[in-house]
């Protein structure tokens, strides 16, 4: 009888591993067979989980209020700056509205708002207050990685608060913006001369070189059991569960958290099936959405799932989703078929029109990511791949708290004047006419 709540087991060859610690000294590869992707699994039942989301006195304050489904032994070295995770979800009626107008169909729209969560405005919140406590449970001091910006954010603020070194290595496209707010915790930080693969191979050879942990990356056990919680509060919070998630992608631990929620929960007769996962990527950095479109037109041959392109140093303006080098899309792309979903290439250049048209519906500005998602959305209405009766739930995965540029692209106009007599008078419902003109046929 262990008295661990959970143990790690390899997902290629099921070999089980006691714990993080074990994890960790393995060097976050299965001992079997050399795989990096495993599952955190509990002992304790899921109907157990199944009878908290259902409890209506259960009202968390982040998401340690999971804390039994976590993989955290002590409370005492819980790292949390705030409601992780634990953030409002709307209903956006107004997209509802546009559907059954443009299209004839009547569907469902949720907006999970983990642009709200408070220390970096984005949902990697989760992931950072999850890693930080587990690194500090297990007395790790130094810990590595790679980051296009917001997931760096998140490491460089909690792992601060927990007293860990942290050495981040950016792209060299990354917003200076991003790169200031990672250093001003007093963590390192280093931009490279090369793209975000070539930011990983250097993050891989400084931690080898000083024997410290790095980063797992999309697969990190620690990361998937972060955003797993995405899905409990979906059960908690609203009265149907979402067909269709939506998340734009770079790497896409989101998605992969959701599935993993989904299979824990899959015999709990909470909902009836995994939502389709319909994932965008901006067109100027799209490799999975390319590689998705050749298998589908291919009808998925053997061995499809190995067979993606490599951007070298795209060019997207959308930095957080600059992956070039998509090495989780075997996986990635075996649960999104799996789910009988999508990987779309969505238009970046109609970004900043949809975040305009998001802050007038809602009086909330959206990150240059989300925005993506947005566009996805559209998009994705008018390949009817979001169909009739659908609840769409759209992960609205940042603000526009760390984009001053993307700020600034959705912006109206000022305009300079030298007296009064030169403004002209307008018409807020025209004003509207036009923002929805810009986004009806993305």
């Amino acid at each position: 009888m262990t008295d661990s709540k959970y143990f790690i087991q390899c997902k290629e060859c099921n070999h089980k591993i006691n714990n993080f610690k074990s994890w960790f000294e393995v060097k976050q590869a299965c001992p079997e067979c050399g795989s990096h992707q495993a599952d955190v699994v509990y002992y304790r039942d899921m109907a157990d989980l199944k009878k908290l989301i259902r409890d209506k006195s259960f009202q968390p304050n982040s998401l340690w209020g999971y804390f039994d489904f976590l993989p955290l032994e002590d409370r005492k070295n819980i790292v949390s700056i705030g409601s992780e995770g634990i953030k409002p979800i709307d209903r956006w009626t107004f997209l509802e509205d546009f559907a059954k107008r443009k299209y004839n169909i009547h569907i469902k729209v949720y907006a999970h708002r983990h642009d709200f969560n408070h220390a970096t405005g984005t949902f990697k919140d989760l992931a950072g207050t999850v890693v930080a406590s587990v690194l500090k449970e297990n007395k790790i001091k130094n810990f590595v990685g790679a980051s296009t910006g917001n997931i760096g954010v998140a490491y460089s603020r909690y792992l601060a608060h927990a007293g860990i070194n942290l050495y981040l290595f950016l792209p060299e496209i990354s917003v200076k913006s991003q790169e200031a707010e990672i250093a001003a915790f007093g963590q390192n930080v280093f931009r490279t001369n090369g793209d975000y693969a070539y930011a990983k191979k250097m993050a891989k050879d400084f931690a080898e070189k000083h024997n410290f942990l790095l980063t797992a990356g999309n697969f990190c056990p620690m990361r998937l059991e972060a955003k797993k919680t995405m899905v409990y509060e979906w059960l908690r919070l609203l009265p149907e569960f979402p067909t269709v998630f939506m998340q734009a992608i770079s790497g896409g631990s989101g998605p992969i958290g959701v599935v993993k929620a989904c299979k824990e929960l899959e015999k709990q007769g909470m909902f009836e099936k995994m939502p389709r996962l319909i994932l965008p990527q901006p067109n100027a950095c799209a490799p999975m959405a390319e590689a998705w479109t050749k298998a589908k037109a291919e009808n998925f041959p053997k061995g499809w799932e190995r067979d993606y392109p490599v951007y070298e140093n795209p060019q997207t303006s959308i930095q957080t989703l600059s992956t070039g080098n998509p090495t989780a899309y075997p996986a990635m792309a075996t649960m999104v078929r799996e789910s009988n979903g999508e990987i779309i290439s969505s238009d970046e250049e109609k970004a900043a029109d949809i975040a305009r048209l998001i802050s007038y519906k809602t009086s909330w500005r959206i990150g240059p990511a989300a925005a993506i998602t947005m566009v996805g959305f559209f998009q994705a209405l008018r390949e009817k791949t979001i169909k009739d009766g659908d609840v769409v739930m759209l992960n609205i995965g940042e603000g526009t708290g760390r984009e001053p540029d993307f700020k600034e692209k959705t912006a109206f106009p000022m305009r300079n004047l030298t007296n009064i007599d030169e403004i002209e008078l307008t018409d807020i419902d025209k004003h509207e006419e036009e923002l929805w003109k810009a986004v009806e046929n993305v």
